[in-house]
């Protein structure tokens, strides 16, 4: 393993220039083309020099943009401006990128020169209470969906942070609150609405272009710029949530999560977050959506630990509990998959967060594999669940949105201390690490057949800022 001190040494040039992904082609587009697509679109337009230009190339996501600066930003108010800004790409030569929340770990949905789509806009909702499904535009925000369901006690299964955007969560494969009893998001994935490369618009399911629906169930923005999403609901009326915390050894801790979360039923799903900085704390944040009673026969053991310094854990509805907001305008992320708590990922991971580092930024471990989530069948999308598989996040949370270079420094020294005990295979929406190989074992014996799709729908890789399959 790399010495911690030259990881550290390394981290702060990287940090400097952000390395938070893969820039598309600068070139200068034509003005009177430019012009021409402002007047065709029925949403928004922005250039460097407009006065909206800094926020909107900033985005509401978390990952820090500040050295990416597309020549043209489009904000699409419907499938068919993103049509237009496509065929405006291709017409002159540029790259596209689509972003959908900015929240990718290697900033690779913000440009740094082409065309950035950046589907805000198409947030829209309908929700059928009756039928438990819900639609939502491509550019809506988790915390929106779980807010228009909670009226009903349905619930999405989306992910664990409401500002996160649904497109990138849902074509990644998406794990959260509810993985043990209801599975992956994209298993409740009835319907993805498509533009493709060359402009036209689809609707895959398992019905009408199934092979395309299956890619998109975990293959990530290969193969289109997703416009909408029809989700099936679940009745989760209440559930037992909240956060226990600690002031207890990391390695202990670790030892005990790896034989508690074995046992752990389905209904369990739990996070674990070590904070840094003057007062360390490792905060277990547990969502319980079984029986009530159940639910607190199973939290006994972890309660019985070690002393709770806090321990908000009640029964409330999903939405209350989800809904709540991270209170940083900013996270600089890193994160992988650990093949278990095995003793050289104890070891490392208790390291780490011995060594401390800036105030207010965490490491955890969330998303233990199992239950509902192992049960779908292996073919049935691309997206890989190996049991017994935790993921884990760094996170360097500050206030604003300049860059914070020493806190990502931080960010970046743990996630290269950790990359000899991930697993072969890193869940791609967790992939922090640029690099075909990467790609290819994330997606492991579906990618040739990820790339038959691909070669399909987007023969020329126009879709290539992201965890990239090659036709």
């Amino acid at each position: 393993m790399m010495p911690r001190r030259d990881v550290l040494a390394g981290a702060g040039a990287m940090a400097a220039s952000v390395a938070t992904g893969m820039r598309v082609e600068a070139r200068t587009p034509d003005r009177r083309a430019i012009a021409a697509l402002r007047g065709r679109l029925s949403g928004a337009l922005f250039l460097p020099g407009d006065a909206a230009y800094p926020t909107v190339r900033q985005g509401k996501g978390t990952t820090p943009v500040e050295d990416r600066r597309p020549a043209v930003i489009v904000q699409p108010d419907s499938p068919a401006d993103v049509a237009r800004a496509l065929e405006f790409a291709r017409t002159q030569q540029l790259g596209v990128a689509v972003r959908s929340g900015g929240h990718d770990l290697l900033g690779a949905s913000t440009p740094d020169g082409g065309v950035l789509i950046d589907l805000a806009r198409l947030d829209r909702l309908a929700l059928d209470p009756a039928a438990r499904t819900l639609h939502a535009g491509g550019g809506a925000r988790a915390g929106a969906l779980t807010a228009a369901g909670a009226p009903y006690g349905l619930v999405p299964t989306l992910g664990m942070n409401p500002n996160v955007g649904i497109g990138g969560l849902t074509l990644g494969g998406g794990v959260g609150w509810l993985s043990g009893t209801c599975g992956a998001t994209v298993d409740n994935l009835l319907s993805v609405d498509l533009v493709t490369a060359d402009g036209r618009l689809l609707r895959a399911d398992a019905d009408e272009h199934p092979d395309l629906f299956w890619a998109l169930r975990g293959g990530g923005g290969n193969f289109g710029v997703a416009t909408g999403f029809t989700y099936r609901l679940h009745s989760v009326p209440q559930v037992l949530a909240g956060d226990i915390g600690f002031r207890a050894d990391p390695a202990a801790l670790l030892r005990f999560l790896r034989d508690y979360l074995a046992r752990s039923p389905d209904a369990l799903e739990i996070g674990v977050l070590f904070t840094l900085g003057k007062t360390p704390m490792a905060i277990v944040r547990l969502c319980w959506s079984g029986e009530l009673a159940a639910g607190e026969k199973a939290l006994a053991p972890l309660r019985a630990f070690a002393p709770a310094v806090i321990d908000t854990v009640k029964a409330q509805g999903f939405a209350a509990f989800a809904g709540a907001a991270p209170r940083f305008d900013t996270m600089f992320l890193r994160g992988g998959e650990f093949a278990g708590l095995s003793e050289p990922v104890i070891e490392t991971f208790a390291g780490i967060v011995a060594a401390g580092g800036p105030q207010d930024c965490m490491i955890g471990v969330l998303h233990y594999i199992h239950g509902a989530l192992c049960r779908a069948p292996a073919e049935a999308t691309p997206f890989l669940r190996a049991e017994g598989n935790i993921l884990y996040n760094i996170v360097a949370p500050w206030q604003g949105r300049e860059a914070v270079p020493d806190k990502m420094a931080w960010a970046i020294s743990a996630s290269e201390a950790l990359r000899p005990v991930n697993a072969a295979r890193i869940y791609p929406n967790y992939l922090s690490y640029d690099g075909e190989d990467y790609v290819r074992a994330a997606f492991g014996p579906h990618y040739d057949r990820l790339r038959a799709v691909k070669r399909r729908y987007d023969p020329a890789n126009v879709f290539r800022n992201n965890r990239n399959i090659r036709a």
